[in-house]
């Protein structure tokens, strides 16, 4: 009976998979319906896929001008047929606007089942051919895991081993490949507990070797922290696709490489192949040897995992440094390397605005998470004491409502200030731009003035400071994906005590929007 129910549960997972295999994540700024953004848009969609199937599988453009220019990518599977790219890309565009409507930016790679064909559609309003692209991460997993007496043990070295084959094929293009026959692998393996084991993999073929490989190991290793245990599943970055299961899928049949694990695992230990769960076959208790031997690695590995965060932090210093202040709060500073290279060396392509002290950029740190990096304008007295007022604020406050920084750059003349990333910039971009003011219906607008005002209340009442602003107008008011307010610029801002209810200040704080 439980053989039974198993099967079934497993026929429905199969089922719906043949429906459903779709993975996207959309970012970015809103745009409104009838917007020009919106137009260029539609007009990409109207020939992309077409496009594709004139380009043998693999087609990059960009519509419009400007500040309303949309770029796009698109790519169809290896060992597509034509009708099948072409239903697979206009499912995808599709799912575009269902999935993710009025936003700038998207990426979805899915597969068609019904059709045998998989796909990729990509858009930005910046550039998206030949760049990298780590972030966002997407996933998705089988709910079927690895249980006893099967080895998680075992598994692991044949997966290592049969991960390290099918990125060295993926990675190592042939030469005068075509686009849809670069950096793709798909890898059938037996395993010792498993006799068939899918491992598929692929990038764009818009970007290097090097950098797919980098790709293909983050998305690999974002599937092992998170999907870990789990009997498949997949990994999607915007530059790249991972996918691993114990039954054959879409493209899984296409110039598929058979190999066995089981040699290259053979010098396991015969005792870890299996779960032990405390007792043995017999059901005899482990005995004091067998837990010695435990026991002891156990702590030898403790010592040596605290060595590693020791030597590991000295060598952090070279890239983040932290400080304190005399109440003991500490804040990431950041070195002056890692801001050049998240920011492309302050490339104009990543400016974001300018203020009255500084200009502000996008940045991507290592790890992917996306930064605005505001660099003050050096030598100046008075956005060098704004530097130092934000930092000794903003490291003790946390509320939804307010802006997060994450840390602060001083190196010589450089101030800089690093925040979290808001992509719909600031409220006076929606307020004064007949396009993005449509998004602006009353719903939203009650949402923004309540958001403000809970901000405003945090930082004056419910805050371990008393604090007030003094430079707030709606270019300190950023938006973040769902509109949220977020008060930001705390340079001019003043702390008060607690039981302190007045002051006297001797100059203006805060400057006024000439837009008003």
């Amino acid at each position: 009976m439980r053989k039974l129910c198993a099967i079934i549960l497993f026929s429905c997972f199969i089922l719906l998979l043949t429906f459903i295999h779709v993975e996207a994540d959309c970012e970015g700024s809103l745009f409104a319906d009838n917007s020009t953004y919106s137009k260029n848009l539609n007009s990409l969609f109207s020939s992309l896929a077409s496009n594709v199937i004139s380009n043998d599988g693999f087609y990059n453009t960009s519509t419009g001008e400007g500040i309303n220019k949309v770029y796009g990518l698109a790519l169809c599977g290896r060992g597509y047929e034509k009708q099948a790219c072409v239903n697979c890309l206009e499912q995808a565009i599709q799912e575009s606007q269902e999935m993710c409507p009025n936003r700038m930016k998207f990426f979805n790679w899915t597969t068609r089942d019904s059709d045998n064909a998989s796909c990729l559609v990509r858009y930005a309003n910046h550039s998206v051919f030949a760049k990298l692209e780590l972030f966002p991460r997407t996933l998705s997993e089988n709910p079927l895991i690895i249980e006893e007496p099967k080895s998680l043990t075992l598994f692991r070295r044949e997966w290592e081993a049969l991960t390290n084959l099918t990125m060295q094929s993926a990675t190592s293009a042939p030469e005068n490949s075509s686009a849809v026959l670069k950096f793709y692998s798909v890898v059938r393996a037996e395993f010792t507990e498993f006799p068939n084991v899918y491992m598929m993999m692929q990038c764009t073929p818009d970007i290097l070797s090097s950098e797919c490989n980098k790709c293909l190991s983050l998305c690999v290793l974002n599937f092992q922290n998170n999907n870990w245990g789990a009997q498949g599943g997949a990994g999607r970055l915007p530059s790249c696709y991972f996918r691993l299961e114990f039954y054959p899928f879409v493209g899984s049949s296409e110039n598929m490489t058979r190999v066995s694990m089981i040699n290259r695992a053979s010098t396991l230990p015969q005792e870890d192949t299996k779960l032990k769960p405390g007792y043995d076959k017999k059901g005899k208790k482990i005995r004091n040897g067998t837990i010695v031997i435990i026991v002891v690695p156990t702590v030898i590995s403790l010592f040596v995992f605290v060595g590693l965060i020791i030597i590991f932090g000295q060598r952090r210093k070279f890239y983040i440094k932290e400080c304190s202040d005399s109440e003991e709060q500490s804040m990431l500073r950041y070195g002056m390397r890692m801001i050049l290279s998240a920011t492309n060396d302050f490339s104009p392509e990543n400016k974001l605005g300018r203020g009255g002290f500084g200009t502000v950029y996008k940045g991507i740190l290592p790890n992917g998470q996306e930064i605005a990096v505001k660099r003050l304008v050096s030598g100046s007295g008075q956005g060098s004491t704004e530097f130092k007022n934000e930092v000794s604020l903003l490291r003790r406050l946390e509320h939804k409502n307010l802006v997060k920084l994450l840390g602060f750059c001083s190196e010589g003349n450089e101030k800089i200030l690093v925040y979290e990333l808001v992509p719909n910039s600031s409220l006076d971009h929606f307020i004064f731009d007949e396009e993005k003011r449509a998004l602006l219906t009353w719903e939203v607008r009650r949402k923004i003035i309540e958001g403000i005002a809970r901000g405003l209340l945090y930082l004056h009442e419910d805050s371990q400071l008393k604090i007030i602003h003094r430079d707030l107008k709606a270019s300190n008011i950023l938006l973040d994906a769902e509109l949220n307010p977020k008060i930001a610029d705390f340079g001019t801002a003043r702390m008060f005590d607690t039981d302190e209810t007045r002051a006297e200040t001797r100059r203006i704080a805060g400057t006024r929007d000439d837009k008003w």
